[in-house]
């Protein structure tokens, strides 16, 4: 299946193991995010399934579990994210994008399997470009996470809307981005464990 970024529902049962079945009824009741096609056909982005899978905990298909992982982020110089991340180990690519113009070539060409946004910066709409990324077939499988100084209500509903799994908070604690990595990725042993 690759990095499929549309997937109908038998695709999605056989992404995480269940019965096509199984998948219709998670989206006739709600609990699984899918649209309809106009011939009727039921349609997840694969970064709804992902969403979904790790809000009730189920294993992530194997492309996750193994090899390196893919991470961009969209944040202004002098964050220290990228550098305590590229000290996790070699297994961990990480790419910083200092423009959105950057970020859209990157997503292009690195398909990251992890894009973080500075959601605050004064270069960009990082909302906007976490909707574009969400709404856009090609790059819709890439999982979605914000920085914001603000993590009033307002802000973290405007980060779901956009597809943002999760919102960090401003100044970074770098032990919450490893517990949010480790929840992501829960097969990773190169991600330093959490003290």
């Amino acid at each position: 299946m690759g990095h499929k970024s549309i997937l109908t529902t038998w695709e999605a049962g056989r992404y995480c193991g269940v019965s096509p079945y199984t998948v219709r009824h998670w989206v006739q009741t709600g609990k699984l995010r899918a649209y309809t096609t106009p011939g009727g056909h039921r349609r997840i982005r694969r970064q709804d399934m992902d969403a979904f899978l790790l809000a009730h905990g189920m294993p992530l298909p194997a492309e996750f579990r193994e090899g390196a992982r893919r991470v961009l982020l969209l944040v202004e110089e002098g964050s220290g994210l990228a550098k305590d991340m590229e000290g996790w180990s070699e297994a961990l690519d990480v790419r910083v994008a200092a423009s959105a113009f950057d970020a859209g070539l990157a997503l292009g060409t690195f398909d990251p399997h992890l894009f973080m946004v500075d959601l605050d910066a004064s270069a960009w709409d990082g909302l906007e470009v976490c909707r574009r990324v969400h709404a856009t077939p090609s790059t819709a499988h890439v999982l979605l996470a914000g920085i914001s100084k603000e993590a009033s209500v307002e802000v973290l509903e405007a980060g779901e809307e956009a597809g943002v799994l999760h919102c960090f908070a401003k100044p970074l604690d770098l032990e919450e981005v490893r517990r949010f990595f480790r929840r992501l990725f829960p097969y990773a042993p190169w991600i330093p464990p959490v003290t």
